[in-house]
């Protein structure tokens, strides 16, 4: 296994950011959030462990790779229905060119060669490859999974409805997760008395019926998550999102339906949002602010610089360790 021990580092985003997906891992496991998101403040003098958990930062399962192929595989085809491009043959198309390109990146990864790159981001590494594991085995039903995810989807009285939204709505909004726009994800938080953070949020797919009228969708390809009487935190988050760009904080007479649809059996999640739920993803986000500057030095957002390594606690369940992209380097640096 090759990885270069001198690669640039790329300068720190100097504020503090906010998402689900960054608070999630926090209460993950402090150190693996730690590995992720302040790779540039391990030691200067250990070259070789910084060169590779820069590295480790890009690494997926195949799991994880499934879900993210699905997501581009799912945008391809709603980008070229909203073009009313779509027929039989093109998809066909759609899924063959998912199939090549799943090919080619197994490839590439199999070759575990990670020193002939300027930057590590966006290249396609699995952690299975990094760690020496056979992966052989696990490409096709992965392949298989992604493509039967957007058969599903077409199947499915939501593929229906999508293709209604086409025609009547007033706008409609199809992210490009090959290509993300981090600014546009941008949340205005300074109506929620946040300074020096960054909220970051972005839907897969939303509608606009009218001025007061909102549809939300978000597609999920892991395990099925039942929430009893309640909505989903990312979901709140994009319904504020909306809400503050124009009308504060308050939903008064404004309209925002949000579902969370699981791919592989197309159930749905969700409701529409009450204030409540407004309410409190504000409430939540300004807690969870409070805890990530905990630690911080000074507990200052704005400088962003994290406490030391040894005040970032490691989970203590041996079984997400076990799976950690992070686990070799954990243990060196203990």
């Amino acid at each position: 296994m090759n990885y270069s021990s001198s690669r640039p580092v790329k300068k720190p985003k100097k504020t503090l950011s906010w998402s689900n997906t960054r608070i999630t891992l926090l209460e993950y496991c402090e150190r693996k959030y730690f590995l992720n998101y302040y790779t540039f403040a391990l030691k200067q003098d250990n070259p070789d462990i910084r060169a590779e958990t820069l590295l480790l930062k890009w690494l997926k399962s195949i799991e994880m790779r499934i879900g993210e192929k699905s997501h581009f595989l799912l945008s391809d085809y709603l980008h070229t229905l909203k073009k009313w491009e779509i027929t039989n043959e093109k998809i066909e198309e759609l899924k063959d060119n998912m199939r090549m390109e799943m090919k080619a990146d197994f490839d590439y990864s199999k070759e575990r060669d990670y020193t002939d790159h300027e930057d590590f981001f966006g290249k396609f590494w699995l952690s299975e490859h990094f760690y020496g594991e056979d992966a052989d085995s696990l490409l096709e039903p992965a392949i298989e999974k992604v493509c039967g995810n957007l058969d599903r989807f077409i199947a499915s009285p939501r593929n229906e409805k999508v293709q209604d939204y086409f025609k009547t709505a007033k706008f409609i909004y199809v992210e490009h997760p090959r290509t993300p726009d981090f600014e546009s994800m941008k949340v205005d938080v300074s109506k929620i008395w946040l300074r020096d953070v960054s909220v970051l949020a972005g839907p897969d797919f939303g509608v606009t019926f009218s001025d007061t009228d909102f549809l939300i969708l978000d597609r999920k390809s892991g395990k099925e998550e039942v929430l009893d009487n309640s909505i989903s935190d990312q979901l709140k988050v994009y319904a504020l999102k909306m809400l503050l760009k124009k009308w504060f904080t308050s939903l008064n007479w404004i309209k925002i339906e949000a579902y969370e649809v699981y791919l592989d059996s197309m159930n749905s999640y969700g409701w529409i949002l009450k204030q409540e739920d407004i309410d409190w993803i504000i409430e939540k986000i300004n807690h969870d602010v409070e805890e990530q500057k905990q630690l911080l030095v000074d507990q200052n957002p704005y400088k962003n610089q994290p406490v030391d390594l040894m005040m970032f606690r490691k989970t203590t369940n041996d079984k997400k360790c076990e799976r950690c992209t992070f686990r070799d380097v954990c243990k060196k640096l203990d």
